[in-house]
């Protein structure tokens, strides 16, 4: 296969898929914000967040986690853009290439997967914690009401994101599978 041959066509992207590709990228984005708030030196009420502001270790991990996040964000938003069939020019090496159009929904479809597991299983730990009598630690402990609505504003969209994120898959998969069947592929 020609990797600078067009893709197969697929069809338009169906609506509801854009609005889960926008969503799942949009999702992450608030706790993002939080976290570089919090490493400029912003009083979001962590407790610890001087221990990732004073140690290299600590301030890389959450750079390196940001990085991650707004790139698993963007592959999100790729599912519904032009930029996702076709790599942009501009990219040394490989572009102008076609992303196969398989290659998104596998790796994709593990990252999803990835999501829900992570996401889900803090969540639980945090609500278990939180429950017991004393609370245990979690990341708001010793925040006042303001910091706490902040935190939750920021974090509770982390909870739609592995959602949209299937949705935006299925949309994908969708619309190539049925502009395979309309080709002949």
């Amino acid at each position: 296969m020609n990797p600078k041959a067009p893709p197969p066509a697929a069809g338009p992207v169906q609506p509801w898929a854009a609005a889960a590709c926008w969503t799942a990228f949009l999702c992450p984005l608030p706790s993002v914000a939080w976290r570089v708030a919090m490493l400029a030196g912003a009083d979001v009420g962590f407790g610890r967040a001087g221990l990732y502001r004073a140690s290299a270790g600590g301030f890389t991990y959450v750079v390196v986690l940001e990085l991650i996040q707004v790139g698993a964000a963007l592959a999100c938003l790729a599912l519904c853009r032009p930029w996702g069939e076709r790599l942009p020019r501009w990219v040394p090496g490989i572009g102008g290439r076609a992303v196969p159009h398989r290659l998104p929904v596998i790796v994709g479809g593990a990252g999803n997967l990835l999501l829900y597991l992570i996401i889900y299983e803090v969540t639980a730990s945090f609500t278990l914690a939180l429950l017991r009598d004393p609370p245990s630690w979690t990341p708001v402990e010793g925040m006042g009401p303001a910091q706490l609505v902040v935190f939750c504003l920021c974090y509770g969209p982390m909870l739609v994101w592995p959602v949209a994120l299937t949705i935006g898959l299925v949309g994908h998969w969708r619309r190539h599978r049925q502009g395979r069947s309309v080709t002949g592929g």
